[in-house]
């Protein structure tokens, strides 16, 4: 059979027959109703960013931010909690509007993100459809393990889960922690598999303390041990969606019809960004026309503790010179650590470091770097008096949303106070601000854009460019025809 032939072929996914294309999830906005729509309009299957889900748009159709009216850190929790359901239910009307109440509508919620459990059961709840069924018909769940509570939401509410998962590790953990204990309908309401390669995909990467960040493996191989862990489980129908690192489907070609792999399917996140539905700005996708290979870089500055995959702009370049400008220190001098270390903050009897230490020292705060800060590790970060009051500010204005943030000490948990307990890492960013800010704003260079380390394929792609040059970008139909043709 030709390529064409098999990508034509569909896949059993979230209970319906469908093309093997799945939009990737995303998150903070980057993804939407209407682009939901058309993806499943296309009988592909479409997913909404549940994490930041835009609550109306303004005159030139960008997204609307969140207000927040409350003055502590819980009550504007519960502020982004409402708001957080009023744009899922938003943006799931829209892709059932959009798709004209056909293909398959995905919800796509980070475990890590702060009230998501309270958010999936609410919006869930207030999407069904009169004569059953609900217009969501799936919520993927990543950065994080799903758990059985999650599972018994979406079985309750008629829809399925499809677990993220970036490892066999995960896998056995997700089936020990929930598929083997579930009985009935909790053991059938996986619609499928998403592994997510760590070393590929954009935003949140689930590699696991065992595994090395600058070693990537074989996606193949992975998945390979993850269908056999599958079918010795009772899953071998459940279709696995490889995500992260596909462009052309046609290198991907030996993955279909191959008893190794199973049923599968290929999440497409980057691309859709470059597509005509897609609700970034045109300053955005301009700048994935402009990405280099080794623009997006593996990192580990996100206040979730994941590692993260994003563009390599002016906002993480600081992030990564922050962290240079860092050396050990102790509470009291003592022999070694015998140089004291003044500036804002430092108690009277003064942080000590090593004299090889306090020359660098020295260095930094002759160019400008004078605030020393504190970190979990036990040693101090130098940044500008202006960087120090953003980070504060940053600390400051936290809405929880997260369930727990290094740089803010924020828990969702009230039995803890919502506190962390630990001290606040002034080497991470704040995650919502630089999401957010890249929606809403036109200085990328100042914001967070995850995406995969592929992106810059999209400079190389003629599919991009039309005969004179200039710039083309696709509606959703039409790359999903340019997929479905191996390109």
């Amino acid at each position: 059979m030709s390529l064409i032939g098999k990508l034509s072929q569909p896949v059993f996914i979230d209970g319906a027959w469908i093309r093997p294309l799945i939009q990737g999830g995303k998150g903070v906005g980057a993804t939407n109703g209407v682009n939901a729509g058309a993806w499943a309009m296309e009988n592909a299957g479409g997913t909404i960013a549940a994490i930041g889900a835009a609550i109306g748009y303004d005159k030139k159709n960008r997204e609307l931010p969140y207000s927040y009216r409350t003055l502590t850190r819980h009550e504007r929790f519960e502020e982004m909690i409402s708001q957080s359901v009023e744009g899922c239910k938003l943006q799931v009307e829209k892709a059932f509007e959009t798709s004209d109440g056909k293909g398959r509508i995905r919800l796509n919620f980070l475990k890590m993100a702060g009230g998501s459990m309270r958010i999936m059961r609410e919006v869930l709840a207030t999407t069904r459809l009169p004569n059953g069924g609900n217009k969501v018909h799936a919520v993927t769940m990543g950065a994080g393990l799903a758990s059985e509570e999650d599972a018994k939401i979406c079985a309750d509410e008629g829809v399925y889960l499809d677990p993220i998962i970036s490892s066999l590790m995960a896998l056995k953990v997700l089936l020990k922690r929930t598929y083997r204990n579930w009985s009935g309908r909790y053991h059938e309401v996986i619609g499928a598999v998403v592994y997510e390669d760590p070393w590929l995909a954009g935003g949140h990467n689930g590699i696991t303390s065992r595994e090395n960040p600058d070693e990537p493996q074989d996606p193949y191989e992975r998945v390979k041990g993850l269908r056999k862990i599958m079918n010795d489980n009772g899953m071998s129908e459940v279709a696995i969606i490889m995500a992260g690192g596909v462009w052309h489907l046609r290198e991907w070609e030996s993955w279909l019809d191959n008893p190794d792999i199973g049923p599968v399917a290929f999440q497409i996140g980057t691309r859709d960004l470059l597509t005509i539905e897609s609700p970034i700005s045109d300053e955005w996708k301009d700048l994935m026309l402009e990405m280099k290979e080794g623009d997006v870089v593996l990192n580990k500055f996100s206040p979730t503790g994941f590692y993260s995959s994003a563009y390599k702009n002016a906002m993480m370049r600081e992030l990564y010179e922050r962290s240079s400008r860092q050396v050990p220190y102790a509470k009291r001098r003592d022999t070694s650590m015998s140089e004291p270390v003044e500036g804002p903050g430092v108690p009277n009897n003064k942080y000590g470091v090593t004299p090889q230490d306090m020359e660098k020292v020295n260095d930094w705060i002759e160019q400008g770097f004078t605030m020393p800060l504190r970190t979990p590790d036990d040693t101090l970060v130098f940044v500008t008096p202006e960087k120090a009051l953003e980070i504060k500010s940053h600390k400051d204005e936290c809405v929880g949303c997260i369930s727990t943030c290094k740089l803010s000490t924020w828990s969702e948990e009230a039995d803890k106070k919502h506190s962390t307990g630990k001290m606040s890492d002034p080497r991470v960013h704040c995650i919502r601000k630089g999401l957010q800010g890249a929606i809403h704003g036109t200085d990328l260079d100042k914001y967070l854009i995850f995406a995969g380390h592929n992106a810059y394929r999209a400079g190389e792609d003629p599919f991009y460019r039309n005969e004179d040059g200039s710039v083309f970008i696709p509606t959703v139909k039409q790359l999903i025809e340019r997929l479905t043709a191996g390109s």
